[in-house]
């Protein structure tokens, strides 16, 4: 099996991971830390993200530049292209701690009426022990693009894998000692520093130093710098629009309102990992698809294809939460958490359509209109700030998930399946029709299977009973869609499958 292969089994294995590690994690945080200190947890992170998105930016750009002067062989291009992307990492560390001295000071008084002064205390703390992660990671992300850059993805997935595994672990121990938000900041930035160190070693060992260059190339500059800018934007709105809700919340409430939140936000996170592995594979041939003859035709076929494989396990996982979502709350995280649920299923309903969409996205990268996206998408994160801080003021962490919901369903389906329509030539009133008949059958379903919860009487109070359930939905939808909902090629995928398991089997 090949580097690029290993790396593909790799990523996967690393979605899974994280998975089972955020189901895990969450419960055992809340009980180690209780609502507060959770909650101020989540708090510092989504404050501290907006610093972080420019390393992010910065490394697209700097790997797109590497990975280009590769290509065609240019060692000095690439030695250039690292030793410069140094040098600029270097002035973001010194950004770093200027921005950093501004950011302490808005925390404290951003937050004082709504923290206590303990909390503020703490997460002042907490927040020089992120700046000082960041700053190492910034110095590190030259040493990243290396070990990227020369495709070694064993190597990079490996060491995700183990900081995903070890993480856990390291932070359960420090909070079993100290039970404070701040011992969870410490157990991620030990990890990130070895992790660090570990790939600035094996660069070292797999590349070499860095050279110095007396002449510094400005057209690599312009080019790192260029691409920044165009990342930049559209990064930027995803933060704003994931995290300013957790923001807004402190500001307004308090911790444990922002842990209750969070609990909500973990389950439409973890959606979202399922909705865009399917997409994420398909950006060679999309292009190699454009280069050939009637190549837009069988674009949107594919797009079509890809949004109801996609639409078919993202619809399973939203029904299904629906249906057994407030015992699986229960038994994960315990009382308390009952608005999670709500939370939840307000954003996940229409951010099913933008993941099952999620190929549009790598279309218009190949197109080169994806700042038309990321432009719509800046705009709408700012308009939910404000009409979170309205919904928020009347009807508490709801009116948040209802503007987060409403902001998606307006910009990420309405005014992108428009675009996608008209600017791209994708046959969106096609694929409408391909999926429509998906989306009903799983709302038949769903409510049929709610019928049947409430007039049978039955708990679904502990996790064997639960499994049984939920085993029993997966069967019953898998059923109905083969045979009612499906065509050809989706039931001989079903069945390919399921003649290679049996083939292996003894």
């Amino acid at each position: 099996m090949s580097e690029r292969k290993k790396g593909v089994v790799l990523s996967y294995i690393q979605v899974i991971i994280s998975i089972i590690v955020n189901i895990v994690y969450v419960p055992i945080l809340l009980k180690f830390l209780g609502k507060g200190e959770y909650g101020l947890h989540q708090l510092v992170g989504s404050f501290f993200s907006y610093i972080n998105i420019f390393e992010a930016c910065m490394s697209n750009a700097v790997l797109r530049n590497y990975c280009d002067a590769l290509a065609h062989k240019d060692r000095v291009k690439a030695n250039s292209t690292l030793y410069i992307a140094k040098k600029i990492y270097q002035v973001l560390g010194v950004v770093l701690m200027i921005v950093g001295i501004g950011i302490l000071l808005s925390f404290r008084s951003f937050y004082y009426s709504s923290l206590t002064s303990s909390e503020i205390k703490e997460g002042t703390y907490m927040l020089v022990v992120l700046f000082v992660n960041m700053f190492i990671s910034l110095n590190g992300s030259v040493y990243t693009t290396m070990v990227v850059g020369n495709e070694r993805f064993v190597f990079f997935k490996g060491t995700m894998i183990v900081t995903q595994v070890i993480q856990p672990f390291l932070v359960f121990f420090l909070v079993r000692k100290q039970p404070y938000a701040i011992m969870v900041t410490l157990g991620f930035t030990v990890v990130n520093v070895l992790c660090v160190l570990c790939r600035y070693i094996y660069s070292r060992k797999l590349i070499g130093p860095i050279k110095k260059c007396r002449d510094v190339d400005k057209t690599i500059v312009k080019q790192i710098l260029s691409l920044s800018s165009a990342v930049l934007l559209g990064t930027i709105a995803d933060q704003i629009f994931w995290k300013a809700d957790q923001v807004i919340l402190g500001k307004l409430f308090n911790t444990a309102v922002i842990a209750v939140y969070s609990v909500g936000a973990q389950i439409y996170m973890i959606y979202m990992q399922f909705g865009m592995q399917i997409a994420n594979v398909f950006y060679p041939r999309l292009s190699a698809l454009y280069a050939e003859e009637n190549g837009l035709k069988r674009v949107s076929d594919l797009f079509i294809k890809v949004g109801r494989l996609t639409l078919y396990i993202l619809l399973l996982i939203l029904t299904g939460f629906i249906l057994f979502g407030k015992e699986f709350l229960q038994l994960w995280v315990g009382q308390g958490y009952e608005e999670a649920y709500y939370i939840a299923i307000i954003v996940m309903i229409p951010f099913s359509i933008d993941l099952a969409q999620n190929l549009g996205l790598v279309i218009l990268q190949i197109v080169g209109q994806y700042n038309f996206r990321a432009k719509i998408y800046f705009v709408s994160a700012f308009l939910n700030i404000f009409t979170t801080i309205i919904l928020a003021a009347r009807y508490g962490i709801i009116g948040a998930a209802v503007s987060t919901g409403l902001s998606m369903l307006i910009t990420n389906v309405i005014i992108m399946n428009i675009y996608y329509k008209r600017k791209t030539g994708l046959d969106i009133n096609e694929y409408w029709k391909q999926v429509i008949m998906i989306l009903l059958m799983s709302v038949l379903l769903m409510l049929m299977a709610l019928f049947v919860k409430s007039i049978s009487g039955l708990l679904f109070s502990n996790v064997i009973v639960l499994s049984g359930g939920i085993l029993v939905y997966i069967c019953v939808y898998v059923l109905l869609m083969y045979f009612f909902v499906m065509n050809n090629y989706e039931r001989e995928l079903i069945r390919s499958v399921i003649s290679t398991k049996f083939a292996k089997c003894p």
